[in-house]
């Protein structure tokens, strides 16, 4: 007769590979589904007028700026005094900030918030809509960088929207957006980014070694 403990150990431990499985499947599945809409078809590049697209990436690079010099609150300049309800949704954020109480709150608190210790960030690929003569859409990826007291810094890639209002001033914000990726997809750019250099060229020989396996093995068959 089998030892019950014997018994229910070999149990258990088929019911952790059958949970390690069903895990690798979920990730398995979920990477591919990533990886569908992650193909990238042919760039479209909206028509624009020089100055708009010129404006408008002047400013999302100066929020980048005004971010990196450590006085957040000078970045309530860059929007639109004249709009009655600006809204803002920070990746972070758990609803949607509306109004300037919420807007000044956010940027320029009554007291620093002493765990953040430095905060960089890069603007990239900077894309422009016009959709009004004093109204545009922009399109862009933050590299953000941060560093938290006793933390190692860490750094995120996040997508950004914003429409922007001309003013006399030049180009103001009037809504930001952060669009951060699903969990499916940011584990797949992070094994993306794990491939080391010089793969391309092995591929390329693996490929060419694996039709001449195959081409051995049919001959064998033979």
């Amino acid at each position: 007769m089998a030892n019950p403990v014997s018994y229910r150990m070999r149990g258990r431990m088929r019911g952790q590979w059958r949970l390690a499985l069903f895990a690798t499947g979920i990730l398995a599945l979920s990477t591919a589904l990533a990886g569908g809409h992650k193909a990238l078809g042919q760039r479209v590049e909206p028509a624009v007028p020089d100055e708009v697209r010129t404006g408008v990436t002047a400013l999302v690079e100066e929020t980048a700026n005004r971010w990196n010099s450590q006085d957040y609150a000078t970045l309530l300049g860059l929007w639109d005094p004249a709009e009655a309800y600006p809204t803002y949704l920070a990746e972070e954020q758990a609803e949607w900030f509306v109004g300037w109480d919420r807007l000044r709150g956010y940027l320029d608190p009554p007291r620093p918030v002493p765990v953040i210790e430095a905060i960089r960030m890069f603007a990239e690929d900077v894309r422009v809509k016009q959709i009004a003569p004093d109204l545009a859409i922009g399109i862009w990826n933050w590299h953000f960088e941060m560093k938290t007291i006793a933390s190692k810094p860490i750094g995120e890639d996040v997508r950004v929207s914003g429409v922007f209002r001309k003013t006399a001033e030049g180009w103001r914000f009037i809504h930001y957006a952060e669009s951060p990726k699903t969990a499916a997809v940011y584990l797949s750019d992070l094994m993306e980014k794990e491939v080391r250099p010089g793969w391309d060229e092995f591929f390329e020989q693996a490929k060419q070694r694996k039709r001449e396996v195959a081409k051995r093995k049919q001959q064998e068959a033979r």
